[in-house]
């Protein structure tokens, strides 16, 4: 099913939540006539792409810690997605692209009378397995349920996919992403692609600094690390300055643009999407179970079409770096 604009078909809106959702849009040549935003840093990148469609939704409200402010987030909260769908009403959509199946916006989304065809695209690791418990998920939307986000499934983590166009990269084969620029600049080091798993509250901070110690050790080349952007930099510049062989990269422009400007020896993460986009596997590994990612090291390796390989502890990515090198 073509994503690109039909009139007769209807109007198509799409709803990327990140750069790469964005990227995704543009490689494959769809042509929205309204591109959606929820969140305020993504109004640049859209207005850039797709002048003139951008639609601006705004976003749920979370409460304080009195019991006045949760009931105040309920009520606001129903009047948020009374106004979404006010303003979308008009517009005539009838597809929508989204990229999050979880998320209590795109199911309010899924679920208006005018919407007759969905398509889900790949917006990462999580579109193909589950890297995190399901009683998380359903933890935190029993949490977004009690202040007034919309409740349909919100226990559960993914959709009914047969109701809706799945497209992805690597088990449908019907989505591309076009590999970054060849970089002006070979660097022998290895960059090891940063995860917010101390922010999000996956693993403890003493936790990353063993791990991190252990990749350092297990290098025989400079470590680059490339911080997401939600990590903590205060924290990590703390972290990284006492290893010697790590160095932390700026990342104004994001993974991809970096990988455009730099080529490395090889490319790590405990666990991210970034190393799937470079297309770069022959050069990348996973390395979750040295930060005590059990559960996401185990997902990895029963993903049959996972492309990265897995380094279970530090002498199998030292034996990986060693390897590539010669």
């Amino acid at each position: 099913m073509s994503s690109t604009r039909k009139p007769e078909a209807g109007k198509v809106a799409a709803l990327p939540r990140s750069r790469l959702h964005l990227q995704f849009l543009l490689d494959n040549g769809a042509e929205p006539d309204v591109v959606l935003y929820r969140d305020a840093f993504m109004r640049e990148p859209v207005e850039a792409s797709y002048p003139g469609r951008a639609v601006d939704l705004g976003r749920e409200s979370l409460p304080g810690r009195s019991l006045t402010s949760v009931l105040a987030t309920r009520r606001a909260n129903a009047a948020y997605y009374r106004s979404v769908a006010a303003l979308l009403q008009p517009l005539g959509i009838e597809r929508l692209i989204l990229f999050l199946e979880g998320e209590p916006l795109e199911r309010f989304l899924m679920a208006l009378p005018e919407i007759r065809t969905v398509e889900l695209w790949e917006d990462g690791l999580s579109h193909y397995t589950d890297l995190t418990s399901p009683l998380w998920y359903a933890a935190r939307g029993a949490v977004q349920a009690a202040v007034g986000f919309y409740p349909r499934d919100i226990l559960h983590r993914r959709i009914d996919r047969s109701t809706v166009v799945v497209r992805d990269r690597f088990e449908r084969r019907n989505l591309v992403l076009n590999s970054p620029t060849m970089p002006g600049k070979q660097r022998d080091a290895l960059l090891f692609v940063g995860s917010p798993l101390v922010e999000d509250g996956i693993i403890r901070h003493t936790r990353f600094l063993t791990a991190m110690r252990q990749v350092a050790a297990a290098s025989p080349i400079a470590v680059r690390y490339l911080p997401h952007p939600r990590e903590n930099l205060t924290r990590l510049r703390a972290d990284l300055t006492g290893i010697s062989n790590v160095e932390i990269e700026p990342n104004a422009g994001g993974l991809m643009e970096h990988a455009g400007r730099f080529g490395y020896r090889a490319y790590a993460a405990a666990i991210s999407t970034g190393l799937l986009d470079l297309g770069r596997s022959d050069q990348s590994v996973y390395v979750p179970q040295m930060f005590g990612c059990t559960r996401m090291a185990r997902a990895l390796r029963q993903w049959p079409a996972n492309p990265v390989r897995l380094a279970e502890d530090e002498d199998a990515l030292r034996r990986f770096l060693v390897a590539i090198q010669s």
